[in-house]
């Protein structure tokens, strides 16, 4: 039984670590990154004021926008479609369902405003508090101090400091994962349905996730064609009010403008996918795909293997649909795999070589 030493030590190490986190926290919300995407998330909350596009617009483009945002920093083809959006309403409005398919990302920037923030402000709001959030998380995890080395991390810190739903994401996949395999609990699997409707292309681990658990006898295929079911169609009424993949592509990766006609053939992703290898292989990822299998192989509690197993596939399947490499895409990879990490070091009986697993042990 612990004694009353420890427990206080335990206390004071939690105090610690999370003012730690609330502090990080406002760093993120004073530092935010202020991209491109934030003026279509904006808008779209700009919308839940007014109908008129031309007085949502006013909304977004009266803030203090920095001059990347207002495409008066250059005059490449990027910044005159910048500045055109900012004295064009209605060629902004062409590039807001682009974004809309972010609904619940949205709909907490929305009740951020609600409460006072600006259309701009709401998005820094949102990351910063997801951010927190993420250290909570990562808390229950590993319930040790170096997870504030985890929380520096500027894969990590990119989740609070960027106006994305990345962090929300992250936070809800990482709830989720934690309560399925950590705490066998399948009211996770809500967590990981409801990250759909923040990043529809959460869908692909929602359906290995969904496997795995049946393949463990915890869910009856009933239910788990159910659920899949469920998360497709998710996904599909969610894309309904966007543009479609093809308009995705197109856009993404090559930066066409919102009133082109979408094209996107098997030459361009081969190119796309070409492009992708080579900024993966120029990043942090490869290091962080070592220590990933690393820890597979060394930590010994089967929960962790399988969370470590469902984001990998996750990532690659992610990867190979929508090459795109951006390191805030990846964040729950770098959390779970550097979490790993944390607990084994933590718990330094995985440092031993380890026993055959058992049939089914993942």
């Amino acid at each position: 039984m612990p004694s009353r030493a420890h427990n206080s030590t335990k206390q004071i190490a939690a105090c610690f670590y999370f003012l730690i986190a609330g502090a990080l926290a406002v760093h993120c919300y004073r530092n935010s990154v202020f991209d491109i995407d934030l003026l279509s998330f904006a808008g779209n909350v700009a919308l839940s004021d007014t109908s008129d596009p031309v007085r949502a617009h006013a909304l977004v483009y009266r803030e203090p926008l920095t001059a990347h945002l207002r495409g008066t920093d250059a005059d490449d083809a990027q910044a005159k479609m910048l500045r055109k959006r900012a004295s064009d309403a209605y060629y902004s409005t062409l590039y807001l369902p682009y974004f809309s398919v972010k609904p619940l990302y949205i709909l907490a920037m929305e009740a951020a405003h609600r409460a006072g923030a600006t259309v701009i402000d709401s998005s820094r709001l949102v990351s910063a508090a997801c951010f927190f959030a993420i250290a909570v998380a990562l808390w229950l995890y590993t319930r040790s101090l170096l997870a504030i080395m985890i929380l520096i991390l500027p894969e990590v810190m990119l989740l609070g400091q960027v106006n994305e739903p990345d962090g929300m994401s992250t936070l809800l996949l990482l709830l989720g994962l934690w309560a399925l395999f950590l705490k066998n609990v399948n009211l996770g699997m809500l967590a990981l349905i409801a990250s759909v409707w923040v990043r529809p292309d959460n869908a692909v681990l929602c359906v290995i996730a969904l496997v795995w658990l049946w393949r463990l006898g915890k869910l009856e295929w009933t239910m788990t064609a159910a659920l899949i079911a469920l998360t497709a169609a998710s996904d599909i009424v969610i894309s309904h009010f966007g543009y479609g993949g093809r308009a995705l592509y197109f856009h993404t990766f090559l930066a066409a403008d919102a009133a082109q006609v979408p094209h996107f053939t098997s030459a361009d992703y081969a190119h796309a996918l070409a492009r992708g290898v080579a900024n993966t292989l120029h990043s942090s990822f490869p290091v962080y795909t070592i220590l990933w299998m690393f820890c597979l192989a060394r930590v010994r509690d089967p929960g962790w293997r399988r969370i470590l197993s469902v984001v990998g596939l996750s990532s690659l399947a992610r990867f190979v649909i929508f090459p795109n490499y951006e390191p805030r895409y990846y964040g729950l990879f770098f959390i779970v795999t550097a979490a790993a990490a944390v607990s084994s070091i933590a718990d330094r009986s995985a440092w031993r070589t380890p026993a055959a697993p058992a049939p089914g042990a993942l």
